[in-house]
């Protein structure tokens, strides 16, 4: 079987950009030294966190998370999960689930989460949180992902469209993004194979918004070709 969650930060990790870090914030066990330019570098660790933690953070903060997400983020210690497109919360081995904590302590959350909305990373544009849907039950909590404007302020008017079916298919997309910008693909020709990879997500209902995503980087790819002209 397939270990989507080694996948993800095998991939991620091909990006140089993702492996720089201030050293002073990274403990020893995932330094991983310098790169050709000099850089600090970390790397991803085994992780060995219990899933009762998560349990107990859910019922401290009353919010429900997908098994696949609480796989993901136990699966290892990582200090950046932060894409183009997505930021995800960091696994910490000296804090664990500090920054989930940090996520549900916002005031939006406070909000959101009562209406059984589960903010658990952000939008890559600053728009707002990445929520997890659980208004309507599903096996093993497989929420759709959805964004949320924060300008709305708990009102249920700021919530997009479904962009990604679940967890899952956020990675399996995520993974494929990540691999073909590491083969110096345009980005903007990238993010529209999200509908094949998710037809029932990012193909269905998420189709405006990641079309969105895929013109901005068509422009701003334009806007830089143009300037390397003059």
């Amino acid at each position: 079987m397939t270990d989507i969650n080694k996948q993800f930060f095998e991939a991620f990790m091909l990006i140089d950009i993702n492996r720089m870090l201030n050293v002073e914030e990274c403990p020893a066990a995932m330094k991983g030294g310098k790169n050709e330019r000099g850089w600090n570098e970390w790397k991803a660790i085994p992780g060995n966190l219990s899933v009762d933690l998560y349990y107990d953070l859910e019922k401290e903060f009353n919010v429900l998370l997908p098994e696949s997400f609480i796989n993901w983020h136990r699966s290892h210690f990582f200090m950046n999960a932060e894409t183009q497109i997505l930021r995800l919360p960091i696994s910490h081995p000296d804090q664990p689930l500090k920054h989930l904590r940090e996520i549900w302590e916002w005031v939006i959350p406070e909000k959101l989460i009562p209406q059984k909305l589960y903010p658990f990373g952000s939008e890559g544009n600053d728009t707002g949180p990445f929520v997890f849907d659980g208004r309507k039950p599903v096996a093993h909590n497989e929420f759709p992902v959805r964004v949320y404007d924060h300008e709305y302020f708990g009102d249920l008017k700021g919530l997009s469209p479904v962009i990604f079916s679940s967890f899952t298919k956020l990675l399996e997309c995520q993974i494929h993004f990540t691999t073909e910008l590491n083969k110096d693909r345009n980005d903007y020709e990238i993010i529209p194979e999200f509908f094949r990879i998710d037809p029932e997500g990012a193909g269905k209902t998420g189709k405006e918004y990641w079309n969105g995503w895929a013109g901005m980087m068509k422009v701003n790819a334009d806007d830089l070709a143009a300037e390397n002209d003059e």
